[in-house]
């Protein structure tokens, strides 16, 4: 019981300490990946069920803040619309329906997870940078997709539909579901992220990634500018000497991420460098010409949970739903919920 408790409270304060940016890539293509599973459909009965197990069961719809405005609907419809702006439609069904599976899962540990100050009137919003992208179909999808608008619209509802009411739990509790675009060779572990230990967000193998566009980028700056982005958010960084002194003693996770290193003297988190430096992801070295600096990233988005792009190769090897999903989240199962 307390080591639930504990993972309760961990996970309630990650849920709305990091952005859950999941490398939406807008008008572009996403992707997917895993391994052999063995997820469970569990089905209780209604003695086998506790309380927060009937919870999950009762949950059927959401109130989600579009442009500011609370609307509530069924949660089905939030899960198109969010995977309608989260994965395209030429992906293979099986990494659509993982991230149907991943966006209802999400959407559903949030809202038990209480309201934040960001959308008190609301359980999720459609800043994708809080919560998750969010496309309305019946007014957006012509504007997408152009001639193929309802095919394609099409082709999301079904993956929806098909998996209907299917949820990933960890100890009959809703799993923080985060997803980014493309992970890079491996996912990235929550705690090396975000500071917290989280069983089934670990590192794990994720080939594929590199066929997204954004896969490989890099940004360059001069050192004006960083020095006057840097006075801004880290004003104790020494940034007076060469750019070349500036980067200093980075940790890095197994999967390649940048932990933390020191910038200008300062110890500073590779999430916080990310932002800063406006980079695609903390995997990143940086190379120094005089005053100009070249950050080479690999990865988008945050890398950890389902990567899309891996979740397409994975569907492409023939994977299924499930088994990417029991990937990309070890030790969780399935869950059906009412819908």
């Amino acid at each position: 019981m307390r080591k639930m408790l504990v993972i309760g409270l961990m996970l309630t304060v990650v849920i709305y300490v990091l952005p859950v940016f999941c490398g939406y890539l807008d008008a572009e293509k996403l992707d997917f990946v895993p391994q052999e599973n063995h997820i469970e459909h569990a089905e209780m009965s209604e003695e086998q069920s506790t309380e927060e197990e009937q919870q999950i069961k009762a949950s059927g719809r959401i109130t989600v803040q579009v442009n500011g405005e609370a609307r509530e609907m069924p949660l089905e419809d939030y899960v198109v619309s969010v995977v309608s702006g989260e994965i395209s439609p030429d992906f293979p069904e099986e990494a659509i329906k993982a991230q149907a599976v991943a966006a209802r899962t999400y959407a559903l540990y949030k809202q038990q997870a209480g309201r934040p100050a960001q959308h008190k009137d609301a359980d999720v919003c459609n800043d994708p940078a809080h919560c998750a992208a969010y496309v309305d179909l019946k007014t957006e999808a012509a504007a997408r997709w152009g001639e193929t608008a309802n095919v394609d619209a099409e082709t999301i509802r079904r993956a929806v539909k098909e998996t209907a009411g299917m949820v990933l739990t960890y100890e009959d509790k809703p799993i923080v579901a985060v997803f980014s675009a493309a992970a890079g060779e491996k996912s990235e572990r929550a705690e090396d992220v975000w500071g917290s230990e989280i069983p089934y967000l670990q590192c794990v193998d994720s080939p594929g990634g590199d066929a997204c566009p954004k896969y490989h980028a890099t940004v360059t700056l001069s050192a004006d500018e960083i020095r006057k982005r840097a006075a801004k958010s880290i004003p104790s960084a020494d940034l007076s000497g060469k750019p070349s002194d500036w980067f200093k003693a980075s940790k890095r996770s197994e999967a390649g991420g940048v932990i933390s290193l020191k910038f200008g003297g300062v110890q500073v988190q590779g999430t916080a460098l990310r932002t800063l430096l406006g980079l695609n992801s903390t995997n990143f070295t940086v190379n120094v010409d005089g005053d100009e600096l070249t950050f080479i990233t690999t990865g988008y988005g945050h890398g950890v949970g389902l990567s899309q792009w891996g979740a397409k190769y994975a569907a492409e090897q023939g994977q299924t739903w499930q088994e990417i999903l029991a990937h990309y989240y070890p030790g969780t199962k399935i869950t059906q919920i009412a819908v």
